[in-house]
């Protein structure tokens, strides 16, 4: 089998200024950066996104698979259009095209036209993470790389770390549009940026014209087992697999396109991606724990936020300062860990106590009284920050350390992949679960409000005169201590549900720790 032809490894960085290396350096990590930043703002603000359009929880998560799904399409085109205008053009044109998206999701009147501005972010962002990682890969010389590598991972985790700062304050002061709007123009602007530091590169300029490394068909049928699967896990929490029949088919249909692109892919001489990389044992171990990292990062970010609105009654300011300092503490947790890891032999141990520290985190916030304070929540955002970086470094460090320049540019195609997968899963999941556990809440806590519960009936009494002893009418007293009830009811039925949302997590976490703690070859 031949190897698709893909940039060579020479590296740009000799000819370059070096005021230029350094923006090259930085803007190759602000990119993703970017994408991770709007990808935190929607999953930490989803609720403001959601009621801003009328949309149902069902239709909500419709929008993540829509982005998830042209995301994983544009990873597999990302080679065929670097190989025709090179990456300089390749990422000033999606920065440009993501900023048109941002406006009209910032404009949007109806969740349609959400979903369509979001598909069209996902087409032009969702391969950014693999295009810059794999720059810094085989751009830079090797007494290079290690420094651009750092870079590239210090600027996530700060984008990611001013989502909840920067969010929060958008959202207090003007409406959930600035979520959208606001990297309209930082967009705009790292185009500028791509444009003039990124090396014209990755462009074959010899290049066949007729394009036949590339056929149509395998990427349609990709893209039909990528929908297929995703419409078929979404239905299945509102209808029985069975109820009817056009889902059996679809799933028949999506699992069909999908061994059939993978049988293509292995076969084909340039494929879009590399299968043969799988036959690595620690590969294979990776990629799994990757998927553990993404849907635990994703859920836990998702419940955090409006447990501590809707379960601990924090303003949503409060909110965002709290999983901001939090989040910068992951920031100064990576700079160390930068200057430490060399020291560190057993990588393995590592990440088993990231995933322990992902399950004391679920568990003690499951603890916490409903009343609880924000010093309560010192120790358990201290444990939450270090996660990612005690999982998510060390494993790529051991998933990608054998492979040559050819095998990691595949190899990370394909783990942003999943990353997009996992992340779109992880949302449609815990909605999914929150509805449930919801409803069983507010059904078993409603039984117990009825005339012959003495309990009930005497609250209802004791607010019924604090109301009219303050001044309200006594016509409307009674249907006033009603509606306190209701409230109560539902904001407890709320706390309820996020507890169980977070020993979920905790369930996910301790599947991840046995699965890392069973591995040979972590170290």
């Amino acid at each position: 089998m031949t190897a698709p032809r893909t940039m060579p490894a020479n590296a740009p960085s000799p000819g370059l200024r070096p005021v230029r290396l350094d923006a090259y350096r930085y803007a190759i990590g602000l990119i993703p950066g970017l994408e991770f930043f709007e990808n935190a703002l929607l999953v930490y603000f989803a609720a403001y996104v959601a009621g801003g359009v009328d949309a149902s929880p069902k239709e909500f998560v419709w929008m993540t698979t829509a982005y998830g799904i042209a995301s994983v399409l544009a990873i597999l085109k990302q080679q065929w259009l670097v190989e025709r205008i090179g990456y300089r053009r390749y990422l000033t044109v999606s920065l440009l095209l993501y900023a048109c998206g941002a406006v009209v999701a910032g404009t949007t009147e109806s969740v349609t036209q959400l979903v369509v501005a979001r598909t069209l972010q996902g087409a032009c962002a969702g391969s950014w993470m693999s295009a810059c990682r794999i720059l810094a890969q085989v751009s830079f010389p090797a007494e290079r790389r290690g420094k651009a590598v750092q870079t590239f991972a210090l600027m996530l985790f700060t984008c990611m770390a001013a989502a909840p700062l920067v969010g929060s304050l958008l959202v207090a002061r003007y409406t959930w549009r600035m979520l959208f709007l606001c990297t309209a123009p930082l967009a705009v602007m790292l185009a500028a940026l791509a444009w003039f530091s990124v090396p014209d590169i990755g462009r074959l300029r010899d290049r066949q014209t007729g394009g036949g490394s590339y056929p149509f068909l395998p990427f349609m049928a990709f893209a039909l087992a990528m929908g297929g699967l995703q419409v078929v896990l979404q239905e299945m929490r509102y209808s029985l697999w069975l109820q009817t029949p056009w889902l059996p088919l679809l799933t028949a249909a999506a699992v069909g396109a999908l061994v059939w692109f993978a049988y293509h892919q292995w076969e084909h001489p340039a494929p879009f991606i590399q299968l043969q990389s799988l036959r690595r044992r620690e590969f294979q171990v990776g990629l799994l724990l990757f998927v553990f990292y993404y849907y635990l990062a994703n859920t836990q970010s998702y419940l955090l936020p409006r447990l501590f609105e809707q379960g601990f009654g924090f303003t949503i300011e409060h909110t965002g300062q709290l999983l901001g300092y939090s989040s910068l503490l992951t920031v100064l947790l990576l700079i160390a860990y930068f200057r430490f890891a060399k020291f560190i032999t057993q990588k393995k141990y590592l990440i088993i106590s990231g995933f322990a520290m992902t399950i004391v985190t679920c568990v003690w916030l499951g603890a916490l009284p409903p009343d609880a304070g924000q010093a309560q929540l010192y120790g358990i955002l201290a444990l939450k920050s270090v996660f990612g970086i005690f999982v998510v470094l060390p494993v790529a460090n051991l998933t990608f350390k054998t492979f040559d320049h050819e095998s990691f540019v595949h190899g990370y195609r394909l783990k942003n992949i999943l990353r997009q997968l996992s992340g779109s899963f992880a949302v449609s999941t815990i909605v999914a679960f929150e509805q449930h556990r919801d409803a069983l809440h507010r059904t078993r806590l409603s039984e117990a409000t009825n005339p012959f519960n003495p309990a009930f009936s005497q609250t209802l009494d004791s607010l019924t005169a604090a109301l009219t002893h303050a001044g309200v009418a006594v016509s409307q007293a009674h249907g006033a201590a009603l509606a306190q009830i209701a409230q109560i009811i539902q904001r407890q039925a709320a706390f309820l549900t996020f507890i169980d949302g977070f020993h979920f997590v905790a369930i996910v976490a301790l599947c991840g720790g046995i699965f890392a703690a069973l591995q040979q070859r972590l170290n």
